[in-house]
């Protein structure tokens, strides 16, 4: 049999009055994007005929994408192609190994017997061939993903020659290492998930990655026109799916095109309406499998609910062994009529002496459909408990990508099975109860005996709180198929922030996330990485967002629409737009914010000089209406073009000036530039003479302020009722009214962006002041410390170590430990118990009139009102009430001293808090050859100084500690290497305020080991990963290091002694702080107040309190970036520092 004839039996089913159609009939190429390797190239659109239109493409290409993208398709019109004579200038041989059929074999083959079974050749004629042709030689690899790398197959010794013997997962990989037949060329297709996994093994001097995005609008058209033939039908059924934005998305995958073009097909002749009911992907395939039993399925010799059945056992089958292709014995264990079945296709697989026949699915998606069709169709026991190990295999997956294949030898294999089960759990929330899927059971009389809806939102509803960055789209999608508005609502209501920022969208993932958001009235915080055409989809259902981040492609005139949603005085209040660096080098960014009715809105990026970046910065300032009366798109557009020009130049400043000037209701703008020229100056006295409501005008320039150009702007504000500022290269302009001999500071000109009231200053909140107490005696037998601290003045004061905060009304001394809590104390107090260390607080010299206790939980309102404060005395015990909770702290006036410790009510089921995970290792000596690693779970607000105390004799290890961990559950350690002794091998999780804090776990290992990885389960939730796997270095700091220590003291020294300019005058705060968050050197808690204030100088005081907190590390790290950010204010106070050591 020849290849044209071959795969021209290959046919698509219409289901229409019998008629077939080949797939090469209906062959449409959908749009495929081609990326090199190294991504140092340009994205670009390609076609088929560019991987092999001339002798400089790559030896090896690989075609990706998803489930249905027409992956298969394209390799055999490749082969149709070839067989026609179009590649055979190129290529005298191509062999077509398809991975799924190589999955059936179980005996080890060589290549030569691979490559025969692949076509009619003999092994001589191959070998012959090959020996004559092997620079003209293209091996298509189809389904890649199908492989199966089992540890046993990953240790095989490859072979070495064409004859020696493998099995074929091995032979497959040394074609694609190279080792043999290195010059031959290769096409490999495989699904996305696997795309890593292949280019670690393609071991060619050339090759390059090709992502099929799918059919665009006129392929979608194109393949209506070749499906329906008929004009009057393809119009029809073509504008009707045109109509349907959501419907005609989905259309871009290929399979799914083909499904709902036969859906119309076969309604056309009952007369339907074609396009109803066909909302989410498992709407679609329900009414797939309607259609074709309704019209189909009168001959078949079971009835539809026995059909389904046996269709959902062999899918569930395959499933369970990573099968898609199934004998004929196995079948006919399952399917009565399977030739006659319009769910499964028959063909003939060559074996070594015999035809073999076999039986596939219509497409792998059908059989994933089949399976949780299934499972919705045992009785209730049953159906539970294999829902529940999907789902558990799923997470499983999940959770192990998160560990390396080193770590874990089965990790790949569980990873992949993982990605390749949730197409079922999405079906399976589409065929929770919803109308569609009612009348297709009714209508089929099949009888479901459970309801797996509440099964799945529960988990669903976990998920989203687990998984709130890495699975979050998927969550989303899940949501989708279940289309119930009110429990989407509920879910996306609960979470505090939605980060979907590092995930590449598709248009049907937009289409996914407007439904979702429109089903929620608000967002908390939503992350997104967009591109312009994304925008238009999502736009309507972004401004129910509270605070909302997008990295764009690049500013379009669609970011004024966000900018004046911020103005319209519904819900945005924080706004932040950036454009991916990699696409724009000017790092244009937009961020604005909204309290007490005022809208301050930021806009900066870089004009690209010939020398260096130089930033420009615009600050508005205004009532929330008349951000409303600003025509954004003139601004955006013309800040934009400021980047353009040439260093020195002023021109588009002055445009934007002008557009400023039609603004009505402005208060104060603040503008960076690279230069204050004399026509600037004129732009911005025409300015404050048409904008009455302008109060406050800045500029800064980066190059040194001309004499003449302050002469002149003096001369032109003589007459006017403003005053002048003029510190170093920065102007500031004020209303004389407005000014106030704080605002005169010579230092307050070094801040660009100013954020105060025009009328008058408001006095600031108030600030905690970090102070570390002194240590003045130690109780050796009840293993208490008493700390000491005398404050100056009144004022907040919050101890570094414990994070207690003592508010005083004046000076005094404060003497304050840690002491056990006596359980019988909160007998009489119902369901209370500790929820944090219970403190003895003295005061002399003075009075405090407010205690802020640190807690632990997760801040929602459940837990605000759960907490309360012990104030014990003797053997009495008053239950304190708080005035306020915070996100950290639980505040009460206090009037009196004794004891005073957190206690909330016990909650069932309880939820978890902030915890952590404390490293201590034992001391050894010269003859031990083991040594012990203690492992304390341990309640955030156990300060760690206290554990160090009471284990002084042990050596702390530093390490990431933060988790949440919820009391009561049991928990375990997964260690690597394996093997090491671990006691206890589970223990519970509980609140633990004992002032001893003895070890959760202990780690037994040879003295010889200096590293190990420690990871924490969650064995009451399925193993789940509640701390991921760190390294853990028992190696001490040496010699070596003393350097190290030396420059750190010396960072830390300037950062204390120039506490007072630095608060002044340090401008870029926030991109610092963004910073030592991403080094866990900041706490989301006081990154957030730091986010929160609305002048530099307030954000910088709350910064300095991380800094003494965090010591010498934090301050040098700091240090860091002030010189990478602002070298010029660390070169001035350097130089400044070191003249008055002189």
């Amino acid at each position: 049999m020849s290849v044209t004839q071959m795969y021209e039996m290959e046919r698509s089913r219409t289901f229409f009055s019998g008629e077939q159609l080949s797939k090469a009939a209906l062959y449409t190429e959908p749009v495929i994007i081609q990326k090199d390797k190294l991504h140092l190239l340009p994205v670009t659109e390609v076609c088929v005929d560019h991987f092999f239109g001339d002798l400089l493409n790559p030896l090896a290409v690989i075609l990706q994408g998803s489930s249905g993208s027409g992956k298969s398709s394209i390799a055999q019109r490749i082969m149709l192609d070839w067989a026609s004579g179009k590649y055979l200038a190129k290529f005298y041989l191509v062999f077509h190994l398809k991975c799924e059929e190589l999955m059936c074999f179980s005996e080890e083959m060589s290549l030569i017997d691979l490559l025969s079974w692949s076509c009619s050749l003999t092994s001589n004629e191959i070998i012959q061939m090959l020996q004559r042709f092997s620079l003209k030689v293209l091996f298509i690899i189809d389904g890649f993903e199908e492989l199966r790398f089992t540890q046993d197959i990953t240790y095989t010794p490859p072979p070495t020659d064409l004859h020696q013997k493998a099995p074929p997962e091995v032979s497959v990989c040394v074609l694609l290492k190279g080792q043999i037949l290195p010059d031959s060329f290769l096409l490999v297709t495989t699904r996305s998930s696997a795309t890593q996994r292949l280019n670690n093994l393609i071991n060619r001097p050339q090759c390059c990655t090709n992502t099929i995005v799918g059919f665009p609008k006129k392929k979608i058209e194109e393949y209506f026109q070749k499906f329906f033939q008929d004009e009057e039908l393809f119009r029809k059924a073509y504008e009707s799916v045109n109509l349907n934005e959501t419907l005609l998305t989905v259309c871009s995958i290929p399979v799914i095109c083909w499904i709902i073009c036969t859906i119309i097909r076969e309604r056309f002749n009952d007369g339907a309406d074609i396009t109803s009911g066909l909302e989410t992907t498992t709407s679609i395939y329900v009414e797939f499998v309607s259609t074709l039993l309704e019209h189909h399925g009168q001959g078949l010799n079971e009835s539809v609910p026995n059909l389904l059945r046996s269709l959902g056992q062999l899918a569930e089958r395959g499933m369970l062994k990573q099968q898609v292709l199934f004998d004929e014995k196995t079948i006919q264990e399952t399917v009565q009529d399977p030739v006659n079945n319009p769910f499964l296709n028959k063909f003939l697989l060559e074996r070594r002496i015999k035809q073999e026949t076999m039986f596939r699915f219509v497409h792998l998606s059908f059989q994933k459909f089949f399976t949780a069709l299934y499972f919705v169709l045992l009785d209730e026991d049953e159906s539970q408990k294999k829902v529940r190990e999907l789902l558990h295999t799923v997470e499983r997956g999940w959770a192990l990508s998160s560990w390396s294949a080193a770590e874990f030898s089965n990790r790949d294999s569980e990873i992949r099975k993982s990605n390749q089960l949730q197409s079922e759990i999405l079906f399976l929330c589409g065929l929770c109860k919803n109308e569609t899927i009612d009348s297709f059971f009714k209508k089929h009389n099949v009888t479901v005996s459970i309801n797996i809806e509440t099964q799945m939102k529960e988990w669903i509803h976990q998920c989203s709180l687990r998984y709130q960055h890495e699975n979050m789209m998927f969550i989303l999608h899940c949501l989708y198929e279940l289309h119930e508005r009110s429990f989407i609502g509920k879910v996306l209501g609960d979470l505090v922030l939605i980060d979907l920022s590092n995930i590449s969208l598709n248009k049907t993932d937009c289409w996914v996330l407007r439904f979702c958001f429109q089903c929620c009235e608000r967002i908390r915080n939503l992350r997104l990485n967009v591109t312009s055409d994304h925008l238009k989809i999502l736009q309507p259902a972004l401004c129910s967002c509270e605070e909302l981040w997008l990295i764009f492609d690049h500013i379009s005139d669609d970011v004024g629409d966000f900018i004046l949603a911020l103005g319209d005085g519904k819900i945005m209040n924080q706004l932040m737009i950036k454009v991916d660096k990699n696409k724009n080098r000017s790092c244009p960014e937009i961020i604005g914010s909204v309290k007490d009715g005022v809208v301050t809105l930021s806009i900066s990026c870089s004009k690209i000089s010939i020398n260096r970046p130089i930033p420009l910065d615009l600050t508005l300032i205004c009532p929330r209406p008349a951000i409303c009366t600003i025509n954004w798109r003139d601004v955006l557009q013309t800040f934009m073009r400021c980047t353009q020009e040439p260093e020195g130049s002023d021109k588009e400043v002055f445009a934007l000036l002008q557009v400023l000037r039609s603004s009505s209701g402005l208060k104060k703008i603040h503008l960076q530039v690279d230069i204050l020229s004399d026509t600037l100056v004129h732009t911005i006295i025409s300015l404050i003479q048409t904008c009455p409501s302008l109060s406050e005008l800045g500029i800064k320039a980066i190059l040194t302020l001309q004499q003449e150009v302050i002469q002149t702007l003096q001369e032109s504000l003589t007459d006017m009722d403003w005053m002048l500022n003029i510190w170093r290269t920065s102007v500031l302009l004020k209303r004389d009214k407005d000014s106030t001999e704080e605002e005169l500071k010579p230092e307050y000109m070094e801040e660009v962006l100013v954020h105060v009231s025009s009328s008058k200053l408001q006095a600031p909140g108030p600030t905690n002041s970090m102070f570390t107490p002194e240590l003045t005696d130690r109780d050796e037998v009840k293993g208490e410390n008493t700390h000491r601290f005398v404050s100056p003045h009144a004022g907040q004061f919050q101890c570094s170590l414990t994070n207690l905060v003592f508010v005083m009304e004046g000076k005094g001394e404060m003497l304050y430990k840690i002491v056990p809590w006596d359980p019988r104390l909160l007998d009489g107090l119902g369901q209370m118990q500790p929820a944090g260390p219970l403190y003895n607080i003295d005061c002399f010299e003075g009075s405090i009139s407010q205690l802020h206790l640190p807690h632990c939980e997760i801040f929602s309102e459940e837990n605000k009102v759960s907490l309360a404060v012990a104030h014990i005395t003797g053997d009495n015990v008053e239950v304190l009430q708080p005035l306020k909770v915070s996100s950290t702290h639980v505040i009460i006036n206090i009037t009196e001293f004794s004891l005073f410790g957190l206690i909330k009510k016990i909650i069932y089921p309880e939820s978890p808090v902030r915890s952590q995970v404390l490293f201590f290792v034992r001391p050894t000596s010269v003859k031990q050859k083991e040594k012990i690693l203690d492992v304390h779970l341990l309640p955030r607000n156990v300060p760690l100084s206290e554990v160090k105390i009471q284990h002084k004799e042990n050596r702390h290890i530093q390490t990431s500690p933060k988790c949440r961990l919820t009391p009561g559950r049991e928990y375990s350690l997964c260690c690597l290497p394996e093997g090491l002794k671990v006691q206890p091998e589970n223990e519970l999780f509980e609140f633990d305020f004992d002032p001893n804090f003895h070890p959760t776990f202990e780690v037994i290992l040879d003295v010889n080991i200096e590293e190990i990885k420690l990871g924490l389960l969650d064995r009451t939730d399925e193993e789940k990963t509640v701390w991921t796997p760190r390294q853990i270095f028992f190696t001490e700091s040496g010699s070596s290091t003393d350097s190290t220590a030396i420059i750190k003291d010396t960072e830390s020294e300037f950062v204390d002694n120039n506490r007072d300019e630095l608060i002044q005058r340090v401008t870029s705060v926030m991109a610092i702080a963004d910073c030592l968050r991403s080094k866990k050197m900041i706490t989301d808690e006081m990154w957030s107040e730091v986010h929160a204030e609305n002048t530099h100088r307030k954000q910088m005081r709350i910064l300095y309190m991380v800094l003494i907190s965090g010591g010498s590390s934090v301050k040098a790290e700091f240090y860091k970036l002030l010189k990478e950010k602002e070298p010029h204010l660390v070169e001035s106070l350097e130089s400044s520092s070191s003249t008055s050591a002189q």
